[in-house]
């Protein structure tokens, strides 16, 4: 079976693949039967898997991130669709981001009528989005008024990766959230301190990078919040990088990539410190390592400190 997730909307997608990963774990709960393919790997890795036989009479679950983005992984898929259909193990397609309609893979996917199932992740409009901060602040159980909701929406420009934090921390501050509450609790984006983090890690300094990641913990935050903003960085890292590699002049980039100016300029100078290569590779391991850990399959603050060391 596969099952593909796609769309504007990579914080709905994430944790659909989360509930998935969950489910999944809560029927087969080994732990062994769980594989997340690796960029280096390919079909042939995939197939030899599924090849497999598990000695606890579990079906698998492999989790393949952006398959659309690696040529070979897409070809080769393409060319070996029907084996991974036909098999009672399951596979996961997790595309951040739109698919070009015209992809044959997409394409062949859509015209399966068994064994796969497809599901489009939308941006939001204004309305459901403003229920949706509700809704949230609502699960943590906490009142929130109508223009607190505007104001924060307004703040957040649609993005819910950083709505879903700053939720978070209006919810530990306050049990009924005004919008002056808003204006005192919500920064422009990126907590100062992230840039210290990254800067250490760009620089290969574990023990700089360890001391900014220990700061935030004696700042009593919590270390999937320092998770979300870590990523949600290097995501800011990679639009910049790309669209710096196409050849878009300062301002453009700027414009293009939706930030805020201040977030903006440490971003861009960020930037130099990386290669193209270097941000996909981080990113897809914070990817994996964020995954698992929402799914319990790690401790989040060792996780970190694991992520840190090792790059």
């Amino acid at each position: 079976m596969i099952i593909l997730l796609y769309g504007k909307d990579t914080y709905r997608s994430r944790r659909k693949l989360e509930e998935i990963i969950k489910e999944y774990s809560k029927k087969y709960q080994s732990g062994l039967n769980l594989k997340f393919l690796e960029e280096e790997e390919g079909f042939s890795d995939l197939s030899d898997y599924n090849k497999q036989v598990s000695m606890f009479s579990e079906k698998r679950m492999v989790v393949v991130q952006n398959p659309f983005s690696k040529e070979k992984m897409k070809n080769d898929f393409l060319k070996n669709r029907e084996k991974v259909i036909l098999s009672e193990n399951i596979v996961v397609l997790y595309q951040e981001g739109e698919i070009k309609k015209k992809e044959e893979l997409f394409k062949q996917l859509l015209k399966e009528k068994e064994g796969v199932m497809i599901q489009e992740f939308q941006s939001l409009t204004r309305a459901k989005f403003l229920s949706w901060i509700k809704e949230e602040f609502e699960k943590n159980g906490v009142a929130v008024e109508e223009d607190a909701v505007w104001h924060l929406g307004e703040i957040g420009r649609d993005n819910l990766w950083r709505v879903k934090s700053e939720i978070e921390k209006l919810s530990l501050y306050k049990k009924k959230i005004k919008k002056e509450d808003v204006d005192y609790m919500v920064h422009i984006g990126v907590d100062a301190g992230i840039f210290q983090t990254i800067d250490a890690i760009a620089e290969k300094n574990k023990e700089k990078a360890l001391l900014s990641f220990y700061s935030h913990l004696e700042k009593k935050d919590n270390p999937f919040y320092i998770f979300s903003m870590i990523i949600y960085q290097f995501r800011n890292l990679i639009c910049v990088k790309e669209l710096k590699e196409r050849g878009y002049p300062y301002e453009k980039v700027m414009s293009k990539s939706g930030l805020h100016s201040f977030v903006f300029r440490k971003t861009y100078k960020q930037t130099e410190k990386f290669s193209f290569p270097e941000l996909k590779k981080i990113y897809d391991e914070l990817f994996k390592i964020d995954l698992k850990a929402k799914t319990g399959q790690i401790d989040p603050e060792l996780a970190l400190q694991l992520f840190i060391f090792k790059n």
